[in-house]
């Protein structure tokens, strides 16, 4: 800390004898500049008169008076054409060269460095004669160095170097003193005393006292820390505590945890049936419990493109329940819904391949996927499905065969990716079933293929 006080203490202390000796060093030699300035009032005519009159000596004695001054390191004269007539000291000639004249008049070269590099100022040498005219003569330089302004600084540069060593010296035993009779002891004890705090054992925290009668900021730091290892004891216990009522709540929360997840599996569960439950009455018939005609229009789409690719037949059959209408008007809707569950139960039962699709096309209409199946094949497979439901023995007596029966149209078609349409395939069933109807009823037909472009449905004559 003293090294850190100190340290900066010192650089002020240097930063500021600085900005003085540069104040110093400035005011000085701009009153050297004055003195040059008025050296032309001084000597500038006894130059002018003797340089006018030709007298050398005059000259000289002047030269010589004037390199004597204290400030003055150096004094020419030139001619107007700027002619070196006249020099002693320290000077530039005519190249800019700096050069020494010593009193003989002999120039010997002069070794140039920050201290002795000339400062001059040139007047001109104007003599006015009895008629009050004025003739320009020539111009005389003074010359000054830098090594003039730091001899007249450096006595003031002494006082104030020796006054700031004094009060760093004074300055530094005071601090010393201070810091090891009121400071240093105090400082020792307390770190000491806090070296030695374990945070972990703070259920009776113990304190310091600091020696002294007098009361000082330390005194107050040694209660701070007593009142700060209080503090810290109350709240390690509070978080003691608090530490025992989280794992109690951990416990808790983990029970928890364990019970949500077991009502999430059962709920997720619960959703999946769910999900499959509505998605098998989204694709079955109510009534009946077979497909329904979104589910067989999906399943007939998905066959057409399988056989297409694969090159394979594709049958499809329609199914229509004869004189449906007059058995409900006879014998109540209730048994009419009886009906249909019992036709859909036998068609379902009679086809007998997993992969064909009996599904309720609408009304007391069903229908019949069979893929890989020719027209010879399912034809064999609709008449199995009529006789089926001829054998019910379910009595129609608005029938002209006293029983349920049905009749069925038939297409069957190897589709083609490029061209044809499924829409074509069932439009040729339809048609099928419905020379079925109007032929008798209670048979199977059919479809002519390709169907006539003429050939429109009649509408059902049930």
């Amino acid at each position: 800390m003293l090294r850190i006080i100190f340290g900066s203490y010192f650089v002020v202390t240097l930063i500021v004898t600085c900005v003085q000796l540069a104040a110093e060093y400035r005011h000085t030699k701009s009153d050297i500049d004055n003195e040059l300035m008025a050296m032309d009032l001084t000597f500038g005519a006894s130059l002018a008169s003797s340089t006018w009159r030709f007298q050398g000596d005059v000259q000289k004695a002047t030269l010589k008076g004037i390199s004597n001054l204290p400030v003055v390191t150096g004094v020419k004269i030139e001619d107007p054409q700027g002619r070196l007539v006249l020099a002693q000291g320290n000077i530039f000639d005519s190249q800019g060269r700096q050069i020494h004249v010593d009193a003989d008049g002999a120039p010997s070269p002069v070794a140039v460095d920050f201290l002795n590099a000339a400062i001059g100022h040139r007047f001109p040498i104007l003599y006015r004669d009895e008629h009050d005219l004025s003739h320009d003569i020539g111009s005389w330089t003074v010359y000054s160095s830098r090594h003039v302004v730091i001899q007249k600084v450096a006595y003031g540069f002494m006082l104030i170097l020796i006054n700031s060593i004094i009060k760093t010296l004074v300055l530094w035993f005071i601090f010393l003193y201070v810091f090891q009779r009121w400071l240093g002891a105090p400082i020792t004890q307390l770190s000491s005393f806090v070296r030695e705090q374990d945070l972990n054992r703070l259920d009776a925290p113990p304190s310091i006292v600091l020696p002294g009668k007098k009361r000082h900021e330390l005194h107050f730091l040694a209660d701070a820390i007593n009142a700060m290892l209080a503090s810290l004891s109350r709240h390690m216990a509070q978080n003691r505590l608090l530490y025992r009522e989280l794992e109690q709540e951990k416990e808790s929360l983990r029970a928890l945890n364990k019970s949500l997840e077991l009502r999430i599996a059962e709920r997720t569960l619960d959703l999946e049936q769910a999900n499959r439950q509505l998605k098998l009455l989204s694709l079955t018939d109510a009534l009946t419990g077979i497909s329904n005609r979104r589910c067989f229009d999906q399943a007939l789409e998905r066959e057409w493109r399988r056989c297409a690719r694969n090159g394979k037949p594709l049958t499809v059959a329609l199914f229509d329940v004869d004189w449906f209408k007059h058995y409900n008007d006879h014998y109540g809707h209730v048994a009419g819904d009886e009906v249909l569950r019992r036709v859909a139960e036998t068609l379902q039962h009679t086809v007998g391949r997993a992969g064909d699709t009996v599904a309720r096309y609408g009304g007391e209409e069903f229908a019949l996927i069979a893929a890989d199946t020719d027209a010879q094949a399912g034809l064999g497979v609709v008449h199995r499905m009529r006789d089926a439901v001829f054998s019910l023995h379910i009595a129609h007596a608005l029938s002209h065969f006293g029983r349920i029966t049905i009749s069925v149209g038939v297409a069957s078609c190897v589709p083609s990716q490029q061209d044809g349409d499924v829409n074509t395939l069932l439009q040729a069933a339809d048609a099928a079933l419905y020379r079925a109807k109007t032929g008798g009823r209670n048979q199977v037909l059919v479809a002519e293929w390709p169907l006539p472009a003429s050939l429109e449905k009649a509408g059902d004559a049930a």
